[in-house]
């Protein structure tokens, strides 16, 4: 245990205390992370040998996707986001002069004459830089991840070190990603091209869904053209693609990691592991029986290795039973890993207790008279914490263009502030919103979701505040702004999620 806190303590001091004037530091942490999860551990405290054609690899797929133009404004090179403070990076420019010589893939890339070139380019960045400086902090070595040997050849993590890496690698792979991003918008060459608002990370780090696509048709086929999860007939045109292992734990896309499913299916499921039946079911289908299939249908598109699937589903599954963590069944269905207790989320009638009696509202009215609660005197913080009260509620027509809507449910408040005031979907300051009382057993999976959160100040008054939700290492929480100048909130006993954003109110 005490080493596992230092784990986390040293990466935080590496994050602070390191010299980052490229990405490269940051890769070398993320794909490091990623092999850990990829190779099956025989103890907890054994050491793990890393090839340098390990890492290269993983370096070349971590960069892929950056090599690709930001902008289509601008012309060749230009388009392109720096790594670094100065030139562009050699990996970025070897594999952009790959891509504008149509190689759409890291399988065409190895069986090009291009390969030799990128494979050298990126072994001499990682020999150069990260790989012996990334454990340089405040100018001194400290290798508590491995030693400095200056191999050619291989890296070996130190007793306990790559157990830490497999139990904490959502926080590190976060802490990563983050950090990386921070340093891209940090480079001035870069701010022009990113703009004041932008969809950085989901370019850098985000699914790709025309690749996707090509997997739908083969899953299709395979699972007879049925759902995964509920066997119920599927429309060949609106299957959705499913990471089995999802995307947010394990961030790679791998050929054997994917099942064709309902979108209410998928919907529901969300970011969490399925339980163990779905497992068997995907281990028996992806990769005993059709493991052949997808390697040859897909690999063009993804890294198929149905060995290195199975040992991120193993590692993916010990997480969770440490961890107690649910395990998705079926629709408001979850069992807890390890065992076969089934946990039905039903949902509850909630009441605004802010409605005065003379203000009863019959839900049965038509949509068009329909009122909701509006709370003129809650200020839904875009910033940090702020007092408002909650029992001053007037009623006010309800907005339409958002479903269903439930004045027992449903309320109205403004935002205030700029935290999220960023990403592809900013919240302003004073917007209307639209928000959805939650429990305990109504939430569901809040990951990645814009919730409310109220606490109690010093006094015992109730303050606000308005974050993205992202789940990290041993089921905690960070509360996430849109606006990056804002850091992430850790989520503590004294923070209540009480609502889930359904809308803004234009």
């Amino acid at each position: 245990m005490q080493q596992q806190l230092d784990f986390i303590a040293y990466i935080q001091r590496m994050l602070n205390e390191g010299d980052f004037s490229a990405t490269y530091k940051f890769a070398l942490l993320h794909a490091i992370a990623d092999i850990c999860v990829e190779h099956p551990l025989q103890q907890p405290d054994s050491e793990l040998v890393i090839t340098l054609d390990e890492l290269v690899d993983k370096f070349i797929l971590l960069y892929w996707h950056h090599a690709v133009p930001f902008t289509a404004g601008s012309n060749g090179d230009a388009a392109l986001l720096k790594q670094n403070t100065g030139k562009q990076s050699k990996v970025i420019s070897v594999l952009y002069e790959c891509q504008q010589n149509n190689i759409r893939n890291i399988r065409q890339l190895k069986q090009s004459q291009y390969w030799s070139e990128i494979y050298r380019a990126t072994l001499a960045t990682l020999k150069d830089g990260p790989l012996w400086r990334l454990q340089i902090l405040s100018k001194q070595a400290e290798c508590f991840l491995y030693l400095h040997t200056n191999s050619s050849k291989f890296i070996t993590l130190n007793s306990g070190i790559a157990y830490s890496f497999r139990r904490f690698y959502d926080l590190v792979v976060y802490l990563a990603k983050n950090a990386w991003l921070q340093k891209i918008q940090s480079i001035k060459d870069n701010q022009q091209l990113i703009g004041p608002q932008s969809q950085l990370q989901q370019f850098l780090f985000g699914v790709d869904r025309n690749a996707l696509n090509k997997a739908r048709p083969v899953l299709i086929e395979i699972q007879r053209g049925q759902c995964f999860y509920c066997n119920k007939p599927l429309n060949n045109n609106s299957a959705d693609v499913d990471h089995f292992i999802p995307f947010a734990r394990y961030s790679t896309d791998l050929g054997h990691n994917f099942v064709a499913a309902h979108s209410a299916c998928n919907n529901s499921k969300r970011d969490h592991l399925a339980a163990q039946r779905h497992r068997d079911n995907w281990q028996q289908q992806n990769l005993v029986e059709h493991t052949a299939v997808l390697s040859s249908e897909l690999a063009a598109y993804f890294y198929c290795d149905a060995e290195k699937s199975r040992a991120v589903s193993d590692w993916a599954y010990s997480v969770a039973q440490a961890n107690g963590a649910k395990l998705w069944l079926s629709k408001d269905e979850f069992v807890y890993a390890g065992t076969t207790t089934t946990v039905v989320a039903k949902p509850l009638i909630l009441h605004i207790n802010a409605l005065a009696a003379n203000d009863q509202v019959a839900t049965e009215q038509a949509a068009d008279s329909l009122l909701l609660p509006y709370f003129p005197d809650i200020k839904i913080a875009c910033g940090h914490f702020k007092t408002g009260d909650a029992g001053n509620a007037e009623h006010v027509a309800a907005p339409i263009g958002f479903g269903t809507l439930n004045p027992e449910k449903h309320f109205l408040a403004h935002a205030s502030g700029n935290s999220m005031n960023g990403g592809k979907n900013p919240i302003l300051d004073g917007q209307l919103l639209l928000l959805e009382l939650i429990s305990p057993t109504s939430a569901g999976s809040l990951q990645n979701c814009t919730v409310a959160i109220e606490r109690q100040d010093a006094s015992g008054d109730n303050q606000y505040l308005l974050r993205d939700v992202k789940k990290v290492a041993d089921g905690q929480y960070l509360l996430i702004a849109k606006n990056t100048d804002y850091p992430p909130l850790a989520a503590d006993e004294t923070m209540r999620t009480f609502a889930r954003l359904k809308g803004i109110v234009e």
